[in-house]
């Protein structure tokens, strides 16, 4: 804190040059640790495009399906090119055949317009096209639209034949143009347009009119397809895991898509996630015989095209990962990736109409949020092992979501407790104060247990989820004991190890790929489709907690409480915000707001309009700053920055930020909420009894928390979880470094002033 003898002036320019030097330090981090655009480079497989390619759609064809014995042609697709896990997220916990089908035309999260029951029934029945004037058109497709004008993801169904047939005009006027001025001719692609082969596949190739160039009822009019258009989408038929004997589900109305959908009603032969059962006859016959209309159209297949398999919905509830089998001219055997996902293995259901988009060499529109999948060639590749890799990730995906919503439970209950025993330990009497100390200290340990469990792979066991509590018991039993430690028990110091390692954690797992929040419910599920890399708003709440504890309650001494909160506050920035670390849009601007106003309050600045401003300015220039660098990398190396850049130029950022807000008030209710609620009547009580504490560190970890809290549930489309998640981890930790209320002073003992306080306090 600025000393009295260097005055008001010179305290200011302390904490500006202290601001300064963090958005400097920040913005030289990020320009380092974001490539720059590359330069335009000859394409070698430009000089020998692929004739065309077939997108094979088989709803719920899972990666367990796949075998040497019953499919065959898949099993050899699948050694053959490249592979990957898919989310088929779109609107809502799961995805039917219509909304996946729909979204494969869109390039973008759609939904159907048939009422979606748990069993997909209703969604699995698709009117075929009708003929008139010889043109074929989408009966339903006004309908689809108006429902998916209502679902505020701006999703322009024939989104793909449209961008086809723009490239067609376009090539069309450039050859004219040519031919006018005498200039070199200009090639022009044959077959550019979208063809359709069964009803399912309508949905994908009509245009935003809902006319198609070509549809054929069956296999039989695939060559005639190929023939004619360069894209081909094909549907044969089959919906793996399908029971057309079952009467459709009427008493589990989904039709409210865009809910969460957490707590679907299942049949009792649903198995949990790692159970294994005897395969289901229809699903296997199901299986083969798409497995055969596959090996009919690799058969077909000309040369210099390609092929692409995709289990593009889920057959019933709840969701799962599906394979993408991709193959042909070009492909080497791999895994794929895109710049959706940012991972190998791993890619959406948008992804594919820009892949089809990227064969013929059309620009992906505005209108899609899905970006070309791309190879990454692996010689090891193989049948087996990407069969092994996908069941593998479909299962651990699956677990997840099982135990999540228990986790989730399980926090805000043990955190209410929680919250009860800091209240105690600050004002309550001195018996049952250990006990409330080590309640605050195991309950602020679960999340930072909760990363570290996907560490180990927990969902290979026998029982996933006694597997998954036990690491959790595990992390948080290490670090409440240790917290006993005779070097750790007294002051601030438990609290700044548990906040250490939390931080620490996390940082680690960043900067070794974020592979482990993946697989825990502090991260998303790979079907969920939320995030695949970086840091998720779970996570970013954990660690924004963390950071602030460590700035605020560190006993800086001299130049050390301005040098050391601004490198640490620019570093936990640029892992936040970092394209090719946390890529956290909603994270940089909360953390960089919260930690100006932090480490304001710990230099001795009360909080002021001022203040506020340069937490604001400052939050937002490196936002800017890290977008515009972000947008400047190639399209297909964008992460969540560089894409909401493009969006706000393009014009379409206002519903992303009405969809974010939605999703943020209506997670107003989940269990976290009660976390949340119990913290402000904790802190309303400490208030009321023991106020003021006066403590510099101590008002800059509240405000500090407060800040993420608040800030992070209003730019996070997670809402209440951010909160909840501060909560859990900073709230009993401040309050073991507070301590309870120190003794009044004796007669003869002289009274403590607020700095010697402070200064025992951070001893």
């Amino acid at each position: 804190m600025t000393s009295a003898a260097q005055g008001p002036a010179a305290g200011r320019t302390w904490w500006t040059r202290a601001l300064v030097a963090s958005f400097a330090s920040m913005i030289a981090a990020l320009a380092a640790l974001t490539p720059a655009r590359a330069q335009d480079e000859p394409d070698a497989e430009a000089l020998d495009q692929p004739g065309g390619v077939v997108v094979v759609g088989v709803p719920g064809l899972t990666w367990s399906d796949i075998s040497a014995s019953e499919t065959p042609a898949l099993w050899d697709l699948a050694g053959a090119g490249a592979t990957a896990s898919m989310s088929v997220r779109t609107i809502g916990s799961w995805t039917c055949a219509e909304a996946g089908w729909v979204s494969l035309g869109a390039g973008e999260r759609a939904g159907g317009a048939a009422p979606r029951d748990a069993h997909c029934m209703a969604q699995s029945r698709i009117p075929a096209p009708v003929s008139a004037g010889g043109e074929w058109t989408v009966p339903h497709f006004d309908e689809l639209e108006e429902a998916n004008a209502a679902y505020n993801y701006g999703a322009r169904l024939g989104s793909l034949a449209e961008a086809v047939d723009q490239l067609a005009v376009e090539q069309a006027e450039a050859a004219e143009e040519a031919a006018a001025a005498g200039e070199e001719p200009v090639e022009v692609r044959e077959g550019l347009c979208v063809a359709a082969i069964g009803v399912g596949a309508a949905l994908a190739a009509a245009d935003p009119e809902g006319n198609l160039a070509f549809w054929g009822e069956d296999l039989d009019a695939l060559p005639e397809a190929m023939a004619a258009c360069d894209i081909v989408i094909v549907d044969p038929g089959v919906i793996v895991g399908d029971d057309a004997g079952d009467a459709e589900d009427t008493t589990t109305d989904y039709d409210a898509l865009g809910e969460d959908d957490a707590d679907v009603p299942l049949d009792e032969e649903d198995t949990a996630a790692g159970e294994e059962t005897e395969p289901d006859p229809i699903r296997v016959a199901a299986a083969s015989e798409a497995d055969e209309a596959i090996g009919d159209v690799a058969a077909a297949l000309p040369e210099r095209w390609r092929l692409m398999v995709a289990g593009i919905a889920d057959s019933a509830a709840p969701s799962s990962l599906h394979p993408v089998l991709y193959a042909g001219h070009g492909i080497e055997a791999g895994s794929l990736t895109s710049a959706t996902t940012g991972r190998d293995g791993y890619v959406q259901l948008v992804d594919l109409a820009p892949t089809a988009l990227d064969v013929v060499g059309a620009d992906v529109p505005a209108a899609m949020s899905g970006r070309p999948a791309s190879v990454e060639a692996d010689p090891a590749h193989s049948s087996e092992a990407a069969v092994a890799a996908g069941v593998d990730e479909t299962q651990a995906s699956a677990a997840v979501a099982e135990v999540g919503w228990k986790f989730y439970g399980t926090l805000a209950a043990l955190g209410v407790a929680a919250v009860a025993a800091a209240v105690w330990l600050l004002i309550g009497p001195d018996r049952l104060r250990p006990l409330a100390r080590t309640v605050c200290v195991a309950v602020s340990a679960i999340p930072v247990a909760g990363v570290a469990a996907g560490i180990p792979p927990w969902w290979r066991a026998d029982n996933p989820e006694l597997a998954f509590w036990l690491v959790i018991a595990a992390g948080v039993t290490v670090l409440t004991a240790a917290a006993w430690l005779p070097g750790l028990r007294a002051g601030r110091r438990a609290a700044l190890m548990v906040a250490g390692v939390t931080a620490g954690l996390i940082a680690v797992d960043q900067f070794t790929g974020a592979t482990w929040p993946l697989h825990t419910p502090l991260g998303y599920t790979a079907q969920a489709g939320a995030r695949f890399s970086g840091l998720g708003n779970y996570s970013f709440a954990v660690f924004a907690a963390a950071v602030v504890l460590i700035i605020a309650l560190t006993p800086w001494r001299g130049r050390a409480r301005h040098i050391g909160p601004v490198v640490l506050g620019a570093a936990a920035t640029v892992l936040v915000g970092a394209p090719s670390l946390g890529g956290d849009v909603g994270g940089m601007l909360t953390i960089v707001a919260a930690l100006v106003l932090a480490c304001l309050s710990l230099w001795g600045r009360r909080l002021s309009i001022g203040g506020l401003a340069w937490a604001g300015g400052l939050a937002a220039a490196v936002f800017v700053a890290a977008g515009v660098l972000d947008y400047l990398r190639p399209e297909a190396d964008q992460t969540h920055l560089g894409r909401f850049v493009g969006a706000v130029l393009e014009g379409s950022a206002g519903g992303v930020l009405l969809r974010k807000a939605d999703s943020a008030i209506s997670s107003i209710g989940t269990p976290l909420t009660y976390l949340v609620a119990a913290a402000a009547v904790g802190a309303w009580l400490i208030w009321r009894r023991r106020s003021p504490i006066r403590s510099a560190s101590t008002e800059a970890a509240t405000v500090g928390l407060v800040a993420v809290a608040v800030i992070g549930f209003s730019v996070n489309d997670s809402g209440i979880a951010v909160p909840g998640f501060a909560t859990a981890v900073g709230f009993g930790l401040l309050a073991i470094a507070v301590g309870p209320r120190p003794e009044p002073p004796g007669p003869e003992a002289p009274a403590r002033t607020e700095t010697a306080g402070t200064a025992r306090g951070e001893a």
